[in-house]
């Protein structure tokens, strides 16, 4: 939940400013407010070099870590690593250079530049070498004094020997200021240099921990002393002033920060330029909603805290596009698995991982309710459709198109001669044409079809009506939506004359809730737009413009029905071709493609499921925009 802030002014004496501050961090419940605004801050130079440090060390391969710290110097051991670093990457460039020259010189082969030298004083001549495109002298002869080396790399390559230097037109003079010789007995030693470096550098590896300790350390002490700039001194300097912004639940925890010390604290008022941070606390599983809601923006601080919806919606959208229980029992064991290998997780890690548990319970459940096991198909007699929500939804709309004798019923007994004499709602639901019984119960799966579609709009529809109540004494005009939403969801079955919901298993009878449906989408639009012009103005003329992205934030519900349907077909398909395979390559492709098929609906899921929240949930019920409650607090190693 959200906690209300308060504006605290501090006043004492300045030889307490120190341990005021310390005590402070300890605390960790006040947001020490910067006067000067200054923004952001570069970390100090030392900070910065141990960052650079552990970055270089993540590059290598792990060791087992120092667990003594007592005789070690963080200080030395990082200018060691960016000393060796930066040898390395000298080393690294000389080799790529070199590699260059050699490349350049080597079509000539290795000759003694100092016999080229010889010859050049005692012959009274210039020798060169020269590139050019090829065939340069298809057109025209070749002069006499140009000798062909070779052709390599698209270019074709010469020597001249002349009296003087000599430049011809269209080449290119190359240069050399060392032998292939040279250069290759560079290289190797270069080579061997940066090996010896490397090798060196592994062997710091075992300072990883450490140096995150001193990480710690240090961006403890540079947050104290910082903060300590945002004092306003008084009394040529013997007292000192500063705000801050603590949580309305953590008032009480002051008196741990100020005990005997000569410190002076007051609630003071909150000045309209102010930028009120935003305070959440959540236990439990709602602190993995706060998470989820962070990646996105942090809510105003006249936000309602949405991180439990966000975390249910987030969850229940993953299980609709992942939509198989035996992916759910996969993530679940990997989930386990990781639990047990490492029981000691603590801070965001921990939290990561309990999301993801919790995701693969919501998967597994949703897969059972679905009746979807890894793309099999599930006899109706199987214990598991007991709990199989979809096949007591199918159940329901075929009873409903039994009673009513309606189109669909018709349509299917005209398909399908044989159902014309059945009456059992459940052996019609189990329907298998003797002529083609590779097709499977046609009727339940044209129902669960159905069904699946109009459970993503059902969903979406209430998940937006959730968000328009939410802050509906702010947005008077968002009564009018929900009134809209409603109706359109009785209306349409009916403009359709395809029963919904409501109609089959909420007994509202088509023709009446068409009609009241109607009457709902008109008044929602006009009550919507009369509440708007009464809230805001003439300014609210504009709302009636607000119908379609309601109406187009609904549809885009319907990515749940797409994405999840793409995943079961997918299954199903990879088990009805590894079923005519030999079995060693038939295992082979299930593994591999149900595979590929997790890691396509993890992605899916995920992205989706955060896009439904965050972007068409979002729309109606968070302001955004704030700022993070950020106290001054010590920072601990998970």
């Amino acid at each position: 939940m959200r906690e209300e802030v308060k504006k605290i002014l501090f006043i004492g004496l300045a030889e307490d400013k120190d341990q005021f501050f310390r005590r402070a961090q300890e605390q960790g419940v006040i947001h020490f407010i910067d006067p000067h605004a200054s923004g952001r801050q570069d970390l100090p130079q030392d900070v910065q070099h141990l960052l650079h440090a552990l970055k270089i060390l993540r590059s290598l391969p792990p060791r087992e870590q120092e667990e003594y710290f007592g005789n070690l110097n963080a200080d030395e051991i990082i200018h060691s690593i960016l000393q060796l670093h930066e040898q390395n990457e000298k080393l690294l460039e000389e080799l790529r250079v070199l590699n260059i020259e050699m490349a350049r010189i080597r079509v000539f082969g290795d000759f003694s530049l100092e016999d080229i030298a010889y010859i050049e004083r005692e012959g009274a001549c210039k020798i060169q070498f020269f590139t050019a495109r090829p065939n340069l002298f298809q057109d025209e002869p070749e002069p006499k004094e140009l000798i062909f080396i070779t052709s390599e790399h698209g270019l074709d390559y010469y020597m001249a020997v002349n009296d003087e230097a000599v430049m011809y037109e269209k080449m290119i003079e190359m240069k050399f200021d060392r032998s292939l010789g040279d250069l290759n007995k560079r290289f190797k030693a270069a080579h061997k240099e940066h090996h010896h470096i490397e090798h060196e550098l592994k062997t710091y590896a075992k300072y990883n921990d450490f140096l995150h300790h001193a990480l710690i350390d240090k961006l403890n002490l540079y947050h104290l002393y910082h903060t300590e700039t945002y004092v306003q001194e008084a009394m040529e300097g013997t007292l000192f002033a500063v705000e801050g912004w603590v949580p309305s639940n953590k008032l009480q925890e002051l008196d741990n920060v100020i005990d005997h010390l000569d410190i002076y604290s007051d609630e003071i008022a909150i000045e309209p330029t102010d930028v009120i941070p935003t305070y959440l606390e959540n236990q439990g599983v709602g602190r993995l909603g706060e998470d989820l809601v962070h990646i996105y923006d942090t809510p105003s601080h006249t936000d309602k805290d949405p991180s439990m919806w966000v975390l249910w919606g987030f969850a229940l959208f993953f299980a609709f596009i992942i939509g198989d229980a035996g992916y759910g029992l996969i993530y679940l064991a990997i989930a386990l698995f990781l639990r047990y290998k490492f029981p000691h997780l603590q801070g965001l890690k921990k939290r990561v991982l309990d999301l993801f548990t919790f995701l693969s319970a919501a998967c597994v459940v949703w897969g059972v309710l679905m009746t979807s096991f890894f793309g099999l198909e599930i006899g109706l007699d199987n214990p598991l459709r007991k709990f199989s929500l979809v096949q007591w939804l199918a159940e329901k709309k075929a009873l409903y198109h039994f009673t009513h004798h309606d189109a669909t019923q018709q349509a299917w007994v005209e398909k399908y001669p044989e159902l014309l004499n059945v009456k059992d709602v459940h052996e019609f639901v189990s329907y298998r044409p003797t002529q083609m019984p590779d097709k499977g119960y046609v009727i339940l799966n044209q129902l669960t079809d159905n069904i699946m579609f109009e459970l993503a709009l059902f969903i979406g529809v209430v998940h937006l009506i959730i968000s328009l109540l939410r802050y509906v004494k702010r947005n008077w005009h968002n009564i009018g939506w929900v009134m809209f939403l409603i109706g359109a969801y009785l209306y349409f079955p009916y403009y359709l004359q395809t029963p919904s919901l409501l109609n089959y298993v909420g007994g509202i009878d088509l023709v009446k809730g068409g009609f009241i449906g109607l009457e709902l989408i008109f008044a929602g639009i006009g009550v919507a737009w009369l509440l708007a012009i009464i809230r805001h103005g003439w300014v609210g003329v504009f709302e009636i413009f607000a119908l379609v992205q309601v109406f187009a934030d609904t549809l885009s519900y319907l990515r749940l029905y797409a994405l999840g349907l793409a995943g079961v077909i997918v299954a199903s398909t990879i088990n009805e071709i590894a079923s005519g395979l030999p079995l060693t390559i038939g295992v082979v492709l299930i593994l591999f493609s149900h595979f590929v098929n997790i890691i396509l609906g993890t992605m899916s899921g995920i992205i989706h499921g955060l896009r439904l929240n965050f972007l068409e949930w979002y729309h109606y019920s968070f302001e955004g925009g704030g700022k993070r409650f950020q106290p001054l607090k010590l920072l601990k190693k998970d």
